[in-house]
């Protein structure tokens, strides 16, 4: 098989894509022709590594670049992986990688979004009222003594966000914590006092909150929805910095990201402005990253 540069150039682009059977062709011809054309070798090994990412787990070679606070990362790589390895492949030593890192193909915010959607959707009813209650039972006990007498914000669900409603209302039984939810006013957010499910009326993008003439009030906690987060605090939203803005405007309040387990990754792009998670509740566990 002899490659042209055309063909090398899509295997290129194929290998960086956001659709892993897409991702898995670029690998299989990549293998298949790399004895006639050498170059073939790297691309090979990059759509190994973008595979891995779309499925959520360390790279192995370390191909694959990751924004951190704005600054170009590797993706967590698989300590297991030499140099020697990597040459067979005709890659560079690791630090010959990072120091290429702006050429590198990077795994950013939408080709996450994509793939956490797909892993959420694939979730059953069963599923979802199942980590709804785990959610429940794991996150009361480190959210007791912080949300005793103290505003929660919880969120309404919506397009398949993990249920965080038994929590809250198992946090104003258990502990007198007052409830809000959220409600977008000219693309702000802001939070109101949810006293039941009575009253509520669309509070923007499908979900339900609070009528405005209730008022408004400042959360102590903040338990937010999000696409996906990593075990450093990093969270991916749905892009519309809802979160990130309130929170900073809000200053000194517990940020909690609540998510299914099959949404945590190894890393999540970060800019400047995002705000890291002070801790994350999932079905599986509770991930404390701050006082």
């Amino acid at each position: 098989m002899t490659t042209s540069d055309p063909d090398v150039a899509r295997l290129l682009e194929m290998a960086a894509s956001a659709d892993p059977e897409e991702v898995d062709r670029a690998q299989q011809l990549a293998v298949a022709g790399m004895r006639a054309d050498p170059r073939l070798q790297v691309i090979a090994a990059q759509a190994f590594d973008r595979a891995r990412v779309l499925a959520g787990r360390p790279q192995k070679f370390g191909t694959q670049a990751v924004t951190e606070d704005g600054r170009r990362v590797p993706w967590p790589i698989d300590p297991g992986t030499t140099d020697s390895e990597r040459a067979k492949w005709g890659i560079a030593a690791l630090p010959r990688l990072v120091d290429g890192l702006d050429e590198a193909p990077l795994v950013d915010k939408a080709t996450l979004r994509l793939v956490l959607r797909r892993r959420r959707q694939q979730l059953s009813e069963h599923q979802r009222a199942a980590a709804a209650l785990d959610v429940c039972a794991r996150g009361l006990e480190p959210l007791a003594a912080r949300c005793a007498g103290a505003v929660v914000a919880a969120y309404w669900p919506i397009g398949g966000e993990l249920d965080p409603r038994p929590l809250a209302q198992q946090l104003r039984a258990s502990c007198s914590a007052r409830l809000a939810l959220p409600v977008v006013v000219e693309d702000e957010l802001t939070f109101c006092p949810w006293e039941g499910d009575e009253d509520l009326q669309p509070a923007g993008f499908g979900a339900l909150g609070p009528s405005l003439a209730l008022g408004q009030v400042r959360p102590d906690v903040v338990l937010a929805p999000l696409v996906g987060c990593d075990r450093r605090g990093g969270r991916l939203g749905q892009g519309k910095g809802f979160y990130d803005k309130v929170v900073a405007r809000l200053g000194d309040v517990f940020f909690v990201g609540v998510a299914f387990d099959c949404q945590v990754l190894p890393a999540i792009p970060t800019d400047a402005l995002d705000r890291r998670l002070d801790a994350v509740l999932t079905d599986r566990e509770w991930i404390a990253l701050s006082g």
